[in-house]
């Protein structure tokens, strides 16, 4: 029985699954149960930043788990500490929290925004503005912050005070953010709501209704943190001031390990019992973390990932003006797109690039969406784009 046959049998259907069974990854590869190896641009949606099997993660790793595995949060946690000094000093944010994901983290930044205006008794700064198209998550306050209106359907009742605003539309920010806003959130580049940047106009705007209306801003780093704009966090491509920031995705470098960083002012109103979790900042996740982390900032590593980003827009700008259905390239660093005419689906296009041995994904509004490792060489960029021109070639 295939690997799709046993997972439509066991496993809940909540997914639209690739009919491929992959049993090994090394490097920017996977391989099938039959060897056939393929280039792979998902990077289990922006979690391997640094590949498959890398060894500095892998020796992270072994060497906790000859320590231990978990001792909860009521203990001090060295790994813990070790990694949250490390993202201190290169990020300059004052304190950390740790939990297991990208939702988990933005549900923790949503609470720590109006847990800091209660205690400083502004109690009826509750609301929080988000973006259409954005996404935070899937539990139900990320939920409500994402600006997909499908996704809430058949759920019940969302958290309130959540208000969405057009990706961009300075005007429309500032008609709703005044002294009882709580927030802005959103993230730095909108990669599942189809890889959408920023513009200098709404920077400008945010960075201004946050000093004119005293609200915080949250930025959303789970999937364009990381190094993976080709700057530590995806923020400081724009210059954002955030008072909180998520991480997720990359940092943990294929374990579940998600963050807020915070500003002194915000980690000053809370206190023991105002959140928590079981499992995060597990010590083995908080390892392979500091490993992750380590290398991202070593010297040159972020040059790369902007060379690459350079080289693969350049190929897919060619691509462009080679076939009239593909209408625009979007994206920063690492996380690139290309919008398709709606008469060609974009999961075709994904079918056809898997044929050819290329692992991509799709965005919102027919994009389709390149996530390759950070370490991905030129030559693996040439490949890719030679493989998706011959998918192209074939719709």
């Amino acid at each position: 029985m295939s690997f799709i046959e046993q997972d439509k049998e066991n496993i809940a259907p909540l997914y639209g699954k690739a009919d491929v069974e992959f049993v090994k990854g090394e490097g920017s590869y996977l391989f099938d149960v039959k060897g056939d190896k393929y280039l792979d641009f998902v990077a289990g949606i922006a979690v391997n930043a640094l590949g498959h099997q890398n060894a500095g993660i892998k020796a992270a790793i072994v060497e906790q788990l000859n320590h231990f595995n978990h001792i909860s949060n009521l203990y001090p946690n060295y790994p813990q500490i070790e990694l949250a000094k490390k993202l201190r000093e290169v990020t300059k944010f004052d304190k950390v929290f740790f939990c297991n994901s990208g939702t988990e983290a933005n549900e923790g930044a949503i609470k720590m925004a109006r847990k800091f205006f209660n205690r400083k008794g502004e109690v009826n700064r509750q609301k929080i503005v988000t973006f259409v198209n954005s996404f935070h998550g899937r539990t139900y306050a990320a939920l409500s912050a994402t600006g997909q209106p499908a996704l809430r359907e058949g759920f019940g009742n969302m958290p309130g005070d959540f208000v969405h605003v057009g990706w961009n539309d300075a005007a429309a920010l500032k008609a709703e953010v005044n002294k009882d806003t709580c927030a802005i959130m959103l993230e730095s580049l909108a990669a599942e709501g189809g890889v959408m940047t920023l513009s200098a106009e709404m920077v400008a705007t945010i960075n201004s209704l946050q000093k004119e209306c005293g609200c915080l801003v949250i930025v959303d780093e789970v999937q364009a943190g990381t190094g993976r704009l080709g700057t530590f966090l995806g923020f400081e491509k724009y210059g954002l001031n955030p008072d909180l920031v998520t991480m997720a995705k990359g940092i943990g470098g294929g374990l579940p390990l998600g963050v807020v960083l915070m500003r002194e002012a915000i980690a000053a109103q809370l206190k023991a019992g105002d959140h928590g979790t079981t499992f995060g900042g597990n010590p083995i996740a908080c390892a392979a973390g500091l490993a992750v982390v380590n290398q991202v900032t070593a010297d040159g590593f972020l040059a790369n990932v902007e060379a690459r980003s350079a080289q693969l827009k350049a190929g897919l700008s060619a691509l462009m003006a080679k076939f009239s259905f593909l209408k625009e390239v979007r994206g920063e660093g690492l996380i690139l797109g290309v919008a398709v005419d709606e008469k060609v689906p974009v999961n075709n296009i994904i079918a056809a690039a898997r044929a050819e041995k290329l692992m991509v994904l799709s965005a919102k509004g027919n994009v389709l969406r390149m996530l390759p490792p950070l370490t991905v060489s030129a030559a693996e960029c040439d490949d890719a784009l030679a493989k998706l021109e011959k998918a192209l070639t074939a719709i």
